[in-house]
């Protein structure tokens, strides 16, 4: 059991590492990279709010091509940009995924007991593209736009402190957690002789588990007293990225509220 929860856990590490370090795609010459980190945010987060207000599979279809249409305008691959965005909509599939029995209408599958009907199935397949395109949506400002200058865009945008704190903080420390992890889960190995059963395998997961736990609340205390030693108690501020605006941040920003009006009006308009 702690073998398959430390090919998980060095899995997931990598995974991190790639996504948080990775800043070849940010340095290319694209559309979105081309564009001030302010109106990147401001825009594809209007997109990802369009794509929420949405309960239209059409509607959302249409947000889908924009965002293959970005990443190609960008230079972002689409199977990096597929890989990073995946795994969210899928956890969101299993979530709501009872809804395919549980809501009535149109018989379609009957098997086990279980009816799924076409209004249940449906909604399980439009949350899911949401969730999926709304992810992708958001994976290209990380992909598209350098970490410090997103954060320096939020301070510019007057976003709350504590958000930015929030932020800059999980982006900064997330992975060594999971560092942590790998480093638990290696000394119980490296401790360990022959192969434990399904019991004695879940019995040293929830011990693991647990002093991960404490280990992570520790690593957050000694980080805060670190930070606020060091002045961390001010609010942070980054270097500003910001410069002047020409016709395509316009346009892009124009395009992301048009599609926000759009998206209401064919929610609650129509």
């Amino acid at each position: 059991m702690t073998g398959v929860i430390a090919e998980s856990a060095e899995a997931i590490s990598k995974v991190l590492r790639t996504f948080f370090t990775a800043e070849e795609v940010a340095t290319s010459n694209g559309f979105l990279q081309g564009r001030d980190p302010r109106v990147s945010l401001l825009s594809i987060s209007g997109f990802a709010l369009a794509v929420m207000i949405t309960r239209t599979l059409a509607v959302t279809l249409i947000f889908a091509v924009v965002t293959v249409v970005l990443a190609w305008l960008s230079a972002v691959p689409l199977r990096r940009l597929l890989a990073r965005s995946v795994v969210v909509p899928f956890a969101s599939a299993l979530v709501v995924l009872p809804q395919a029995v549980l809501l009535p209408g149109d018989v379609l599958v009957q098997a086990v007991g279980l009816t799924a009907t076409d209004a249940g199935v449906e909604y399980v397949i439009l949350f899911t593209l949401r969730v999926g395109v709304g992810v992708a949506l958001l994976s290209l400002i990380v992909m598209t736009t350098p970490f410090s200058r997103v954060v320096a865009a939020m301070r510019e945008l007057r976003v709350p402190v504590a958000l930015v704190w929030i932020v800059a903080i999980t982006y900064r420390y997330l992975f060594l957690f999971f560092d942590e992890l790998q480093r638990l889960i290696l000394a119980r190995n490296s401790r360990t002789t022959g192969r434990a059963g399904s019991h004695g395998g879940w019995r040293d997961a929830s011990r693991i588990a647990g002093t991960f736990l404490l280990r992570t609340l520790n690593r957050g205390e000694r980080v805060g007293r670190g930070m606020r030693a060091r002045g961390g108690a001010q609010p942070p501020s980054p270097y500003a990225h910001s410069r002047n605006l020409d016709r395509y941040d316009y346009t892009l920003v124009a395009t992301s509220v048009l599609a926000l009006i759009c998206s209401g009006v064919v929610r609650w308009g129509l």
